[in-house]
């Protein structure tokens, strides 16, 4: 076995979350907490931490006027995000949620020496501590699968920053999404992607000169994607990606769109009917002479669309890019699942930045806290990890 591998494993256990809570309530360590922005529930998640002992010297916002959002109590220390170099006792940690935008700050933070814990939930991490421990023998078979040291270590970064819930664990990489040499459309290719949102992907892959068919089950992407379909000349299909033609509920998230369950019911609230398609009967049905590439980003649907694409896989062995982090276990079902179909498959695996650029842009707000503390867009998560496949 790897020695890289063991190493790892062992790393899990003395570094997963519990033990570092358990530590840090034992050692009364010098933790804060940072909303940006400041959610109703904010008393609430301070109540939390503080009622499990965690030492909660500095409760950070992210301006003054945010402070007017968040009451302290007596004795607690409510300071600006600007306010923070200049503490004369700096916490070890900050915890954040993710979901908030808080490490977007990650760098800010670390130039003062201080590491960020994302969603520190301690049961959650410790049931994809045990998850992952549960399914070691996949984990390793992947690892061993990929073709590249660096693949394997920004997957082994990827399982670690997962169950230590520190995002400085966590191993990015320099490449642009989509684009890692070797594992992306070229002139001639027919692509086919899954997810496109905008649309802004699917243009890239023509501008490469691949023939484009992008499928968006979501009504109002759909509706984005028109106009440069229109411009750039790819196709736009207002389908979801599944096992087999479909109706099914998903959740209107935009970015974030799911597929919920098949028909079985109206949609509730904030909820939607689509029409689904297999990717072998659309080929068939359209009757594609091949199928060169494919990428899928479709919010946890990946394996069942990978169902649906068996023959187009099989056939004609296309580069693939496949999302692999919506589900626990995509890092190990998705990847072994292609290598069930066609074991001659290349792998690569990388972990990208989250581009949010898109979901921020309107708040002028929240954009103007990026730009005044120096820091990217591009954040750190524990999304964005992608299967390359050739």
């Amino acid at each position: 076995m790897s020695s890289e591998f063991i190493r790892t494993v062992a790393d899990w256990s003395e570094r997963r979350l519990l033990r570092t809570f358990q530590n840090l309530v034992r050692n009364k360590t010098s933790c804060g907490i940072f909303f940006a922005p400041v959610p109703d529930n904010a008393r609430q998640i301070v109540n939390s931490f503080k009622g499990v002992g965690i030492n909660l010297d500095c409760i950070c916002v992210l301006s003054n006027e945010d402070k007017t959002f968040f009451q302290p109590l007596e004795g607690e220390n409510l300071i600006a995000l600007e306010q923070f170099p200049s503490l004369l006792h700096k916490p070890k940690y900050i915890l954040v949620l993710e979901r908030y935008f808080g490490t977007a700050f990650i760098d800010y933070f670390g130039r003062h020496g201080t590491n960020i814990f994302f969603m520190p939930s301690v049961d959650d991490a410790e049931a994809q501590y045990e998850f992952y421990m549960k399914h070691l023998p996949e984990l390793y078979e992947v690892h061993e699968m990929l073709a590249d040291d660096e693949s394997k270590r920004i997957f082994r970064a990827a399982i670690t920053g997962r169950i230590t819930r520190l995002m400085q664990d966590f191993i990015y990489t320099d490449e642009h999404e989509y684009f890692l040499n070797g594992f992306f459309p070229k002139k001639g290719d027919i692509a086919i992607e899954g997810g496109p949102f905008d649309g802004e992907t699917s243009v890239d892959f023509v501008k490469q000169g691949a023939k484009v068919y992008a499928f968006e089950m979501d009504a109002a992407n759909y509706k984005n994607c028109l106009a440069p379909a229109k411009k750039f000349g790819f196709t736009i299909e207002n389908l979801g990606l599944s096992n087999q033609e479909k109706e099914a509920i998903y959740s209107v998230r935009g970015v974030g769109s799911r597929k919920l369950t098949d028909k079985a019911a109206k949609p509730g609230s904030g909820e939607s009917i689509a029409r689904f398609i297999d990717i072998d009967t659309y080929v068939d049905r359209k009757n594609l002479p091949h199928v060169d590439y494919i990428k899928l980003d479709i919010e946890g649907s990946e394996l069942e669309t990978l169902r649906g694409a068996t023959k187009t896989i099989t056939r004609w062995k296309p580069k693939m890019a496949i999302c692999v982090y919506h589900k626990p276990e995509d890092l190990f079902t998705l990847p072994l699942y292609i290598k069930h179909l066609r074991s001659d498959y290349e792998f690569q695996f990388r972990h990208h930045l989250c581009d949010r650029k898109k979901e921020i842009h309107d708040n002028i707000w929240l954009w103007g806290a990026l730009k005044y503390f120096d820091v990217s867009y591009r954040t750190p998560s524990e999304y964005d990890m992608i299967l390359y496949c050739k």
